[in-house]
């Protein structure tokens, strides 16, 4: 059966976390499960996967940040040639005919490198959170992105060609790398979200982008002066919002989540 699809997790100290992921996966697409465990102590095992898949473990030494561990997997993955690679993020959950309709959209639109989805986002008891309503189409994406990631990078299938264009993950953008990628794919390529929910996502209050949340915001600052253009609203419009979110606690953000369900892209 050809293997199209590598599906890329990074893991850090989160074996239960993996576990839950890889038992969500669904059966209709074959994937190859390529498992990144970045330094965690104890070192991962890794679980069984159910048939069609496959799972491979790259086992880092050391912890040596997300980063690092993505880009080592982007080798792997590159190195064996899949035309595909699918990003999951331990104890998140793929949803049934996600990697299909993904890889289904990227085979007939060749122009495009980058397709996500929409997502539902619980908490640790996996009641839902918020609400957000993610851009399809490549015009309007590229307006929002103006002003945040507009990709949920779980939720990303990435032609592997176009990595090999633009190049891997960057340091330097911490907690953003993804936000930052995302941008020198569009000076390439078109990009798009699929209109259903693609993955079920967990809001972890110690993960990374909640942890280091002054460390994204800041990122996501640096990208937009890096890609600003003066000739549209939206360049100056989302630098404002990073500046005023970089002065506003976390906990007011998260409540205007809540009482604002489907806006919070504004957040």
């Amino acid at each position: 059966m050809e293997r199209k699809i590598a599906l890329l997790i990074p893991v850090y100290n989160d074996p239960e976390g993996l576990r839950r992921s890889l038992e969500s996966l669904p059966l209709e697409v074959p994937l190859d499960v390529v498992v990144v465990d970045d330094g965690s102590d104890p070192p991962l095992s890794l679980p069984e996967v159910p048939p069609p898949h496959r799972a491979f473990l790259v086992r880092l030494e050391r912890n040596g940040g997300i980063v690092r561990a993505l880009n080592e997997g982007l080798r792997f993955i590159l190195e064996r040639g899949y035309p595909y690679v699918a990003r999951l993020d331990a104890g998140d959950l793929a949803l049934p005919g996600r990697f299909s309709a993904q890889l289904r959209f990227l085979e007939e639109r060749p122009e495009c490198a980058l397709v996500g989805g929409q997502v539902r986002f619980v908490d640790m008891e996996g009641r839902e959170t918020h609400q957000e309503a993610f851009p399809t189409e490549d015009g309007a994406i590229r307006k929002a992105m103006r002003g945040r990631n507009v990709f949920i990078h779980p939720a990303v299938m990435i032609r592997a060609q176009a990595l090999r264009e633009v190049g891997f993950y960057r340091e330097g953008y911490p907690a953003g790398e993804d936000y930052e990628l995302c941008f020198r794919l569009m000076r390439r390529y078109q990009v798009a979200n699929l209109g259903e929910e693609v993955i079920v996502c967990q809001v972890n209050p110690n993960g990374i982008s909640l942890r280091n949340r002054r460390a994204q915001l800041l990122s996501r600052l640096r990208v937009q002066l890096e890609n600003f253009d003066p000739g549209l609203k939206e360049s100056w419009l989302g630098v404002v919002k990073t500046l005023a979110l970089l002065l506003t606690p976390w906990s007011v953000v998260q409540g205007l989540k809540e009482r604002l369900p489907g806006r919070s892209g504004w957040l």
